[in-house]
């Protein structure tokens, strides 16, 4: 079954080619990428701020930055 599921799909795709296009375009829209470089002090002090995973692992550098700036908006909202 999964393989009739597979090969119905890669078929509507490659007669849809619009359709995926436009539908890439709208999500990247609603949900955008940002990119930067961090300075090296930044970066040094990020793996400094790194927490690890209830494995052990690090984690990520979204996690990362993310959970930094949730922290950074929550002490603007507190007035510091």
């Amino acid at each position: 079954m999964p393989d009739k599921y597979r090969e119905s799909k890669t078929n509507w795709d490659k007669n849809n080619p619009e359709k995926i296009k436009q539908s890439k375009a709208e999500y990247d829209k609603k949900n955008p990428v940002w990119a930067f470089r961090p300075t090296p002090e930044m970066i040094e002090w990020l793996e400094k701020e790194r927490w690890d995973d209830k494995d052990g692992k690090p984690e990520s550098n979204a996690a990362l930055v993310t959970r930094k700036l949730e922290k950074l908006m929550e002490m603007e909202y507190q007035g510091y």
